[in-house]
């Protein structure tokens, strides 16, 4: 699975990408993309409080996010005049199992109730690793996972920004050769 870095950046990148540049928001504006962008794995809940662990973790198909993101915009909706654009919300909660099934060690229930696991391939981004501080993969691991997603995040937020294009493929070009050295270096781990 994706860390929680990583999803909690995907949930800022829709904030960021749909937010209007000239137009400041209230800092709490971000809290409901990065929630949806975290809040399948609520389920860990589950585990840690009862022992429970569902199989399969519907909490990362498509059918959670959507009504996750129905909820959480109908909640927007009737507590504060902002108005958050329902695909970005969307967006921020489809992330997190799209980047679960990026990893490709486990399968992901993505089309869950009509298919039961969806499992990529190859793997592009490492697994999160054993959440200790003492253990050395986990930091690896989120160095890499950081080297792979921050640019590509960052040129979404430039492009969706109104940053000139010019400008985006000139970053594009100077990102492009670290982004696969991560990338190669991510694949080449077992999984």
């Amino acid at each position: 699975m994706s860390s929680i870095v990583g999803h909690t950046a995907t949930g800022i990148t829709a904030f960021l990408a749909c937010s209007p540049r000239h137009q400041p928001l209230p800092r709490w504006s971000v809290l409901p993309f990065v929630v949806l962008a975290v809040c399948p794995d609520v389920d860990y809940f589950a585990v840690w409080l009862f022992g429970y662990a569902a199989n399969p973790r519907i909490t990362h198909s498509l059918l959670f996010s959507m009504v996750a993101t129905l909820l959480v915009w109908r909640a927007l909706k009737r507590t504060t005049p902002l108005r958050f654009p329902l695909p970005a919300l969307l967006a921020a909660s489809v992330s997190h199992p799209v980047l679960d099934l990026l990893v490709g060690a486990h399968p992901v229930p993505l089309l869950w109730p009509f298919c039961m696991t969806v499992s990529a391939p190859i793997g592009l981004l490492p697994s999160a690793g054993a959440l200790s501080p003492g253990n050395y993969y986990l930091w690896r691991n989120l160095i890499i996972e950081l080297g792979v997603l921050v640019p590509v995040l960052a040129l979404i937020v430039a492009g969706r920004r109104g940053c000139p294009a010019e400008h985006i493929r000139a970053w594009a070009l100077r990102l492009l050769v670290p982004w696969m050295a991560f990338l190669i270096w991510s694949m080449s781990l077992t999984r």
